[in-house]
């Protein structure tokens, strides 16, 4: 098996380490091509005006490939996809972000939109995130989890053959997680904010901020939102379908009856 790894928190972060080691204890052929720096909340945005370069990186304990790229996550999955990779993988790993993906953040997400551009060239791909926004986060034991994740994802029958999951792992020790809950994301919690401050010459800006809206939060039950899940204990495996249009409307069918133009 091929595997493909990427993410936007850049190749030095912890995370995508550990989902390397993941996927090295699933066995096959490995190739790492991620970002050489930080691009988190890119989305799905491409590089169209400036050239994209990429590096090897020295071989360390294994023979894996480990590209540096200077661009965007989906700049990524791209260029692995047409370039550089020998075949096309057979899985696409991305992350683990260091913060959850949940909600509205899904459409700020790199690490979402790393795996949704694989999914596009047909890749079965799985996002991956900890739902942990502090400096305190213990990465230790979570590639056996995520490994585990994946064993069990690549056992089910697909009704399609390129999937995509967005999985959110809650920030507390395996051992208190509480299972596995399939869910939807949380249509109604988004959480931006921006905090006003005076520059020194007197001029205001505005330092963004994703606040935990944990107040509205807290008044949601529903089982199935991946944000009620997580706070809950539980690993949120959400399937997902970039297919964002409507076939049938008929509120904009009748609107349009008798136009001619």
């Amino acid at each position: 098996m091929r595997i493909l790894i990427t993410n936007d928190d850049g190749m030095n972060a912890p995370g995508l380490v550990t989902l390397e080691q993941a996927a090295q204890r699933l066995g096959g052929e490995v190739y790492v091509v991620a970002p050489e720096r930080e691009h988190s909340a890119q989305s799905h945005a491409i590089t169209i005006r400036q050239p994209v370069f990429a590096y090897r990186l020295p071989h360390t304990h294994d023979e894996t490939m480990r590209v540096a790229v200077g661009g965007t996550p989906c700049d990524c999955v791209r260029l692995a996809m047409i370039k550089l990779l020998p075949e096309k993988p057979d899985l696409c790993l991305s992350g683990i972000n260091h913060g959850g993906n949940l909600g509205w953040n899904v459409f700020h997400s790199g690490t979402v939109s790393a795996a949704a551009e694989a999914h596009g060239f047909g890749v079965p791909s799985i996002a991956f995130s900890l739902a942990n926004w502090t400096n305190k986060v213990e990465w230790g034991g979570l590639d056996q989890l995520c490994a585990d994740l994946i064993r069990h994802l690549l056992k089910s029958k697909h009704s399609r053959p390129d999937w995509l999951y967005n999985i959110n792992l809650p920030p507390i020790p395996r051992e208190r997680m509480k299972g596995v809950r399939i869910t939807r994301q949380n249509p109604t919690i988004k959480g931006d904010n921006f905090l006003e401050r005076e520059a020194p010459d007197g001029r205001s800006y505005y330092w963004p901020v994703w606040d935990d809206v944990q107040a509205a939060r807290e008044k949601q039950t529903d089982p199935e939102l991946d944000t009620v899940a997580i706070r809950e204990g539980y690993i949120s495996v959400t399937p997902m379908k970039y297919e964002v249009s409507r076939v049938n409307d008929p509120e904009i069918a009748q609107a349009f009856k008798d136009y001619k133009p």
